[in-house]
């Protein structure tokens, strides 16, 4: 991804989330694009411009929960509270948007011989 569309992203979202921190955003951003480089199974080249949009979404939630500090569990036998990582987040938000990105990617999908 080239810097500009990075630096769209995060400047996009600091409007969205003016609390949000610069770094943090970008170091999400970085996790968000890993996160996808790992569906290019097939080593395509990534049209980074068409996942702009997802991109932003994902990173928009995924601070948003972060700055909300989102509660994945609550156990009350001995009163235990757990906070959804940023992994875990990620990773579940993309889930959403797995077949599209795949798809625009050009890898995975069902193939017939």
């Amino acid at each position: 991804m080239s810097d500009e569309i990075k630096q769209a992203i995060i400047q996009s979202l600091k409007k969205q989330l003016p609390t949000a921190n610069e770094e943090r955003l970008s170091t999400i951003l970085e996790l968000i694009i890993v996160e996808i480089e790992s569906y290019n199974s097939c080593g395509n080249i990534i049209p980074w411009e068409k996942l702009q949009g997802v991109i932003t979404e994902v990173l928009y939630q995924t601070m948003h929960n972060e700055l909300e500090k989102t509660i994945s569990s609550v156990r009350r036998g001995d009163t235990t509270i757990n906070y959804s990582t940023n992994s875990q987040q990620i990773q579940g938000l993309l889930s959403g948007y797995d077949d599209l990105i795949r798809r625009i990617i050009g890898c995975g999908g069902v193939e017939f011989f």
